[in-house]
């Protein structure tokens, strides 16, 4: 399939002259490129902010981000859907006075909800959700209600200013023609989605409140509205000048798409979204569990639309330099999921980010190449939306339902490298038509190197038939190459007829899709469990301990530890990682002078395998808040992994549903907890759940507690993110005593971890034992202060400042 012909059509017709611009001069660019810059700018930025908005009111998991996401994908496409309709049905004109009124209904929306909210894009109160509502349809609906007019018209905005742009016609003597196709535009949409994304977390959030990030989009959305109706006006000015020669230039531009080739275009869009979420989940889960690591995957999946609908050369996207980069890169990332953890986590993501852009660009480059003439502009966006929304539903929807661990990453890979090979082979101009004697040494050093790097670093096992069919392949191959080299050998292999590199890139793609198999196979066989779901990817493993002493088993989501549990019977009640006795949530519990007194009652936000249940005594009474289904179902001994929860010797009880929604539920019906210490443990991996450490937060927790000696526990071990600071904000705002306890030896099955505990009177914290064990919040090892203290509000939190 050789490149299409873009249908610029700028020839001037015989005995004409050059004229005056009327539609697409400098100012016109200025204007078009201004407002669809601002329109992707503020798409990316409503997302974040009502994002951020809805998460304290739907329990601040990923499934709300998921949530907001499928909206996002589905709106986007409307959009598209919209801009591509009123485009291929309506004249300039028409498609002008339509889009204003969309724009003054968008508009007036917002003038209507201030009104009654008090904020154009955000709910007030009164349209907070009840614990017993379905948490999907609640996000869609305040969605659909707060946002839903406003993000459709800016979805919109990309494909039909560009289709206006491109039909603004140059005069040239007496007669009109269509323009090229402004690729370069999207191009900087791209740019102000990225400008968007990053400017949020890095400036906006925190610098501004919801409510005065909210102001501020509303009046950047105005200036916005007036430049989509100025471009409106514009089309409409020139549909009215050239009205007369229309049906003489109605062909221009139009070009009849076959329908291989617009199934590509949705194919090649599906995967580059398939790819970026899968990496993102890859990198996020399994690899690094870094807040805002998200972020980079985005920007690189960005960064190439950016690249190949640019109108400089040199970053436009080029086989030649591209196609070699991903082979390197995709064998890189095959080394890298067999290595796994051994490998530095630095590197790790820099070989996934790498693959991702070389992954991109392939999948974009190509999909540039493929890109349609100026009637077919809106239809190629659609087509592309539509692949881009497929691809994504299919990491967050299907996969989890699918595959019991992150193995869509693996998949997208594959899947890039078919759909490159794919189209070379339907390229008539490609490369791959032509014999290339590189190919098959290329091949060689794949096959010898690859596997023998595995087999060295003692991370692949071959297998026998591996062995038996590697050296006689390897023997064959090498013949051949030499065969090449001194141009000797069958006649056959030199006709041109035969395209010999053609079988060899087939072959690698081959090899390809077998490591890749190897590896997901490799991985069911090392646990005794795998299970994802909405919340993540669980899997439960048995290890040795160092000392060879005995074996444990233990519970992951992605790279974090839950919980690990002895096997040995006489051993299996032992606390172990961050609840060993010596943490500080095992100081509380064993030192409490509730202890002493009676029962004691205990409430913990998070279950992981049940760990802290080993502290019960008879008559005690302890309630774990878990949100995750399948956490629980293992915990309470499915599978007969852990027996925490069974072996316990107090009441035990597992509220399934946020902690935060749940604990105010209760408030709300008068069920008080009345706990003597409530552990808030949810802080140790990627995604943290910020609305547990707000203010509006610590208010609820306060009226679960028995009284003032009462302790609230919270575990902050986090690599990435200082959570301490926070703490100390919220001690401070509520007048509670706080102390810092590190347990910062590795002994055994004993984690390092941190804690920090905080109240009102502190008469649990003069115990001799949590004296010896603890410090002042905010203070280091030499007494010298550290940092100041953050408090965070549902209203106002930000993680970049407490990175580690």
């Amino acid at each position: 399939m050789s490149t299409p012909t873009l249908a610029s059509d700028e020839r001037q017709q015989p005995g004409s002259q050059p004229g005056p611009v009327i539609g697409n001069g400098f100012a016109a660019r200025a204007l078009f490129s201004l407002t669809i810059f601002l329109s992707a700018f503020l798409l990316f930025q409503l997302q974040l902010i009502i994002g951020k908005f809805l998460l304290p009111w739907f329990g601040g998991t990923s499934a709300v981000w998921t949530t907001c996401m499928l909206f996002y994908q589905v709106l986007l496409l409307a959009g598209y859907a919209y801009a591509h309709g009123i485009a291929a049905r309506w004249n300039l004109r028409r498609q002008g006075i339509v889009h204003f009124l969309l724009l003054v209904s968008a508009g007036l929306l917002l003038w209507v909800l201030h009104q009654n909210w008090g904020s154009s894009i955000l709910p007030n109160v009164s349209w907070k959700p009840g614990p017993a509502d379905n948490p999907i349809l609640g996000i869609l609906k305040l969605m659909a209600v707060s946002i839903g007019l406003p993000f459709f018209v800016l979805s919109s905005t990309a494909p039909l200013l560009q289709h206006w742009f491109s039909h603004l016609r140059t005069v040239h003597g007496g007669s009109a023609a269509i323009s090229k196709p402004p690729y370069f535009l999207y191009a900087l949409s791209n740019l102000g989605s990225m400008l968007g994304l990053l400017s949020y977390p890095a400036y906006f959030e925190p610098r501004l409140r919801l409510v005065e990030q909210n102001n501020l989009w509303t009046s950047l959305f105005v200036f916005f509205a007036a430049g989509c109706g100025f471009a409106a006006w514009k089309a409409m000015g020139s549909s009215e000048q050239h009205q007369a020669r229309s049906d003489s230039s109605a062909s221009v531009g139009y070009e009849h798409i076959p329908f291989q080739r617009r199934l590509l275009w949705f194919a090649l869009s599906a995967c580059g979204s398939l790819f970026l979420l899968a990496t993102t989940n890859l990198i996020t889960q399994d690899v690094a569990p870094i807040p805002l690591l998200w972020v980079l995957p985005l920007m690189v999946y960005l960064l190439s639309f950016i690249f190949v609908f640019s109108e400089n050369r040199f970053l436009s996207f080029h086989r030649g330099v591209y196609q070699p980069l991903f082979v390197a890169a995709a064998i890189a990332a095959v080394i890298a999921l067999f290595r796994g953890a051994p490998m530095p986590v630095f590197s790790q993501v820099a070989v996934y980010l790498t693959t991702l852009f070389t992954s991109c660009m392939m999948c974009h480059g190509e999909l540039a190449r493929l890109r349609p003439g100026a009637k077919n502009l809106t239809s190629f966006y659609l087509t592309m939306s539509a692949g881009g929304a497929a691809g994504g539903l299919f990491v967050a929807v299907l996969s989890p339902l699918l595959f019991p661990a992150l193995w869509e990453y693996q998949i997208g890979l594959f899947l890039a490298a078919a759909l490159t090979v794919l189209v070379l082979f339907l390229d008539k101009q490609s490369w791959l038509r032509e014999q290339k004697p590189w190919v098959m040494p290329a091949m060689v050093v794949a096959v010898t190197i690859i596997p023998g790097y595995l087999v060295h670093l003692k991370i692949m096992e071959m297998p026998s038939w591996f062995i038996y069919l590697y050296w006689p392949t390897l023997v064959l191959l090498s013949v051949l190459t030499l065969a090449l080299a001194l141009k000797g050998g069958p006649r056959w292999l030199y006709n041109q007829d035969f395209h010999w590199n053609q079988e060899s890139v087939l072959g690698g793609l081959l090899l390809l899709g077998i490591a890749l198999f190897w590896n997901i196979n490799q991985e069911v066989g090392k646990d005794l469990r795998r299970e994802r779901n909405f919340y993540g990817a669980l899997k439960v493993y048995e290890e040795t301990l160092p000392d060879g002493s005995q074996g444990v088993v233990g519970l992951m989501n992605g790279r974090i530890v839950h919980g690990t549990q002895m096997e040995d019977a006489s051993q299996r009640h032992v606390p172990t990682t961050y609840y060993a006795i010596s943490s500080g949530v095992g100081l509380v519990l064993r030192n409490h002078p509730a202890r002493s007194l009676g029962p004691m009652r205990v409430g913990a936000i998070g279950l992981g395998v049940g760990t802290l249940a080993s502290y019960s005594r008879p008559g005690d009474y302890y309630r774990f808040y878990e949100i995750n289904p399948a956490v629980v179902r293992i915990a309470r001994g499915e599978g007969k992994y852990f027996t925490y929860l069974t072996d316990a010797k107090g009441q035990v009880d597992v509220e399934l549903g946020d902690a935060r929604l749940s604990l105010e539920a209760e408030a709300a019906r008068g069920e008080f907890g009345k706990y003597d210490v409530l552990v808030v443990d949810a802080f140790s991996g990627d995604s943290i759940p910020m609305h547990l450490l707000t203010e509006e937060a610590m208010a609820v927790y306060l009226k679960h507690l028995r009284g003032p000696d009462s302790v609230i526990a919270y575990h902050i071990s986090n690599i990435a993110v200082d959570l301490e600071p926070v703490v100390a904000g919220l001690a401070e705002k509520f007048r509670l005593q706080g102390i810092y306890a590190a347990d910062s030896e590795y002994r055994g099955v004993a984690l390092r971890s941190e804690w920090v505990l905080v109240s009102k009177s502190g008469v649990a914290f003069h115990d001799a034992a949590i004296l010896r064990a603890t410090r002042p919040l905010l203070v280091d090892e030499k007494g010298k202060r550290k940092r100041n203290p953050v408090l965070w509000t549902d209203d106002y939190s930000n993680v970049i400042t407490l990175m580690r």
